[in-house]
């Protein structure tokens, strides 16, 4: 776990998200290739350049080659809200930054941008062209029996619950950087990505 002075000694632990169907890709798409390497490789390297602690929520044995603590949905079938709570329920950290895993673009700079002058106790919800991003966000391990009740009554809509809560604050991106919160859902994204990367 990560602390300064900044955050006001706020631990934060990273989990990245990589339990989906991937009905799109038609396959895991964290596990997909992108130029020679996994997907969730390069989320997973930038978070630790960035200095924090990963883990993941995935399903697959695949992911186990990674060397990271790896955890299965508490609870399966609930998407997102599900691998929120299983990463709630697995840290020890005041705050969750929740990651999914087929957002390759996301930067160090992002991440710090995110993370500043944080508290244990608020939710962080990225924001970029107004739109609220729950898959790039810092949420409170208090927030547990919340998403837990959540959950219980199948309210699953993650952009739902962060806009409600009484806890959230937003952090507003610049436009400059939209086009790394791009999710690389199916097979078009990733060539497209692959294209512009080579060009």
């Amino acid at each position: 776990m990560i602390s300064n002075q900044k955050r006001n000694l706020t631990t934060i632990e990273a989990f990245v998200l990589a339990g989906g169907q991937s009905s799109r890709m038609g396959q895991d798409k964290g596990l997909m290739p992108l130029r020679g390497k996994p997907m969730v490789s390069y989320v997973i390297q930038t978070l630790q350049r960035a200095g924090l602690p990963v883990r993941i929520i995935a399903h697959h044995p695949a992911y186990k080659k990674f060397n990271l603590p790896l955890y299965k949905d508490s609870v399966v079938e609930k998407g997102p809200m599900g691998g929120l709570l299983t990463a709630l329920e697995n840290t020890t950290a005041d705050l969750v930054l929740l990651v999914g895993c087929d957002m390759p673009l996301i930067s160090i700079e992002m991440i710090h941008y995110l993370i500043s002058s944080v508290d244990s106790e608020h939710l962080v919800l990225s924001v970029v062209e107004d739109k609220p991003n729950p898959l790039f966000s810092l949420y409170p391990r208090t927030l547990i029996a919340e998403v837990r009740k959540q959950i219980m009554a199948d309210q699953l809509r993650m952009i739902r619950f962060a806009e409600t809560s009484e806890k959230t604050v937003l952090r507003v991106f610049s436009k400059d950087v939209a086009h790394c919160f791009q999710n690389i859902n199916d097979q078009a994204a990733l060539i497209a990505l692959e294209t512009s990367t080579r060009s």
